[in-house]
């Protein structure tokens, strides 16, 4: 009876890899006829451009149209096409609150390629709408040489510390983060705690690039949201710089793609989502210092593997996000 069974489960393993093999050979096929994809998305320019030839060397038969704009930006023409009956794009990329969005008003198709499996469940949607491909991880920067590295702080209550007063900051785009603290702490402790935080005199600065960059350069201490990639690259230059994580932490919602309803190439749509979710595209993307979502890839950070996670539903979060994001503002932006 058990070499029936493991020769059954040999024979349906044998059979299942042709048959895998055969399903991506035919919707290569039929990509080839389309010829082109028309991507939107908010990643910058430089970086897509290198995936994006990084797969038409895969697919050489296949052009990537790019347009790229802002996360909101990008969700309103998304909106404004498809209300004119427009159907323009094949894969939309974009994250956080758009996507959220974007699902809601049933702008996206239910796709869950194979790919997808070794993607953390942290990183996508439980409902297979879509899949993230890169996240932000966003921990508290301090400079070094202000700094000791057992005196930078790990939980709430150290932040509080009269000694930091005048010497964190914040970008005023912070959303995500105060959302985070909210799960975290609950509404109630979380509302007192901004409350006394917003007193220590936080220095407010647009662009968390610039914020790392001044960091380093000594502006200030402390940078509540530091993220991993750019700390990668100041930390391999030789920059001031370490961080530290209040755990658990909570990623940023992944950066993620989706199938349009619509898609005017859908196949070619397909064939680009499942390259941007496979080993060999998040390679790519990790060389561009990007934290992939792939649990099978080694993290930008090694570091970031030991740190403790909570895993947040932002669908729970994004249906109050305005509210959340006057508070942030009439707590944190004079």
């Amino acid at each position: 009876m058990k070499r029936t069974v493991m020769g059954l489960l040999v024979f349906l393993v044998v059979v299942s890899i042709p048959l895998l093999g055969g399903a991506q050979s035919q919707l290569i096929e039929k990509a080839k006829r389309e010829k082109e994809v028309m991507l939107y998305g908010t990643m910058n320019i430089p970086q897509m451009q290198i995936i994006i030839k990084s797969f038409e060397k895969k697919y050489p038969f296949l052009k990537v149209n790019h347009y790229r704009a802002g996360g909101e930006k990008l969700a309103q023409k998304i909106a404004t096409e498809l209300r004119a009956g427009s159907h323009l794009a094949d894969v939309y990329q974009i994250s956080g609150a758009e996507m959220f969005l974007i699902k809601k008003q049933g702008h996206i198709s239910r796709y869950e390629p194979p790919e997808r499996k070794a993607v953390r469940p942290i990183y996508k949607d439980k409902d297979g709408y879509w899949t993230g491909i890169y996240a932000n991880l966003e921990l508290i920067g301090y400079n070094k040489s202000m700094v000791p590295a057992e005196e930078a702080p790990r939980t709430h209550q150290d932040l509080l510390d009269p000694k930091w007063k005048g010497k964190i900051a914040i970008d005023p785009t912070d959303i995500e983060w105060y959302i985070t603290q909210i799960f975290l702490l609950g509404e109630s402790k979380a509302k007192e705690f901004m409350e006394r935080f917003a007193q220590q005199d936080l220095q407010v600065r647009r662009g968390h690039t610039l914020l790392a960059q001044l960091l380093a350069a000594g502006e200030f201490s402390l940078l509540m949201t530091l993220r991993d990639n750019t700390a990668h690259g100041l930390m391999i230059k030789g920059a001031p710089i370490d961080w530290v994580a209040i755990e658990p932490v909570i990623p940023n919602p992944a950066n993620s793609v989706a199938l349009p309803n619509r898609p005017p190439h859908p196949n070619a749509a397909r064939l680009f989502i499942r390259y941007v979710l496979s080993r060999e595209g998040q390679e790519v993307m990790r060389s561009l210092g990007r934290n992939i979502t792939r649990a099978d890839l080694e993290p930008l950070l090694p570091r970031v593997k030991k740190l403790k996670y909570g895993r947040i539903d932002w669908s729970n979060y994004f249906v109050k996000y305005k509210k959340y994001e006057a508070d942030f503002r009439k707590t944190f932006v004079k």
